[in-house]
């Protein structure tokens, strides 16, 4: 067809002033090698925009405001507590922890259409905050050795977890994130150093003193968190 449209459209006088010069031979005139000769097989590859059209049909369209929403409430309620209560063993401080929980999310939901559907959506928002725990105030001011963090006081904790706080505020900021991470979260040695920014030898190196340090001083307290067999350890 786009032969015979082209035919009629170049024919006429043939005269060689005419711009669009001598017209195509007809299609009849043409052998059945020249008529196919141009036309796609089954076997060359879709034009491009049909390729993003099938492309955009098998991928259908993204969440709509509502679902992101639900979501995004729904991953909030199960795992904030759990992510505030890590970021506390690393901090020793209440407010800071919720406060770097708090804007991680925040800044997750600005993009969760694509967060929200990673691989591991929690990893993200707890990179988020313990980053921001690194570039605080606080942070700052330990690393030239003032405000050091104190265990909590005045909150009822049971002895093991007093023992604990107490043991993990003997430790600089970086080796209790990397205790914490590596043994409360589970996170991979190659991972913290990435996110610490030194080698894996280094992050091993302050989880085994941490973890020392940390074993020491719940065993100063043993015989108290084991209560009634507290003389079989004197």
């Amino acid at each position: 067809m786009s032969a015979l449209v082209e035919h009629r459209a170049g024919s006429g006088s043939g005269d060689p002033g005419d711009p669009e010069g001598p017209g195509e031979p007809a299609a009849s005139d043409m052998t059945v090698e020249e008529q196919v000769e141009g036309e796609p097989t089954a076997d060359e590859e879709p034009a491009a925009d049909d390729e993003e059209r099938a492309a955009v049909v098998q991928d259908g369209p993204g969440p709509s405001p509502a679902e992101l929403r639900v979501d995004f409430g729904a991953h909030l309620e199960a795992n904030y507590q759990r992510l505030v209560g890590q970021l506390y063993a690393i901090t020793l401080d209440s407010g800071e922890a919720h406060d770097v929980v708090q804007d991680a999310y925040s800044r997750a939901w600005r993009e969760w259409s694509e967060i929200g559907s990673s691989a591991d959506s929690t990893a993200w928002i707890r990179r988020v905050a313990v980053r921001s725990t690194m570039r605080s105030w606080r942070s700052v001011l330990s690393r030239i050795g003032i405000g050091r963090p104190r265990p909590p006081a005045g909150e009822a904790v049971d002895p093991r977890t007093a023992a604990l706080l107490a043991a993990l505020s003997r430790l600089d900021a970086a080796e209790r994130r990397s205790v914490v991470l590596f043994h409360m979260v589970g996170m991979p040695l190659h991972e913290i150093a990435a996110l610490e920014h030194v080698s894996p030898g280094t992050v091993q190196a302050r989880v085994s003193r941490a973890r020392n340090v940390v074993t020491e001083g719940l065993a100063d307290v043993l015989p108290a968190v084991l209560g009634g067999y507290e003389e079989d350890y004197r």
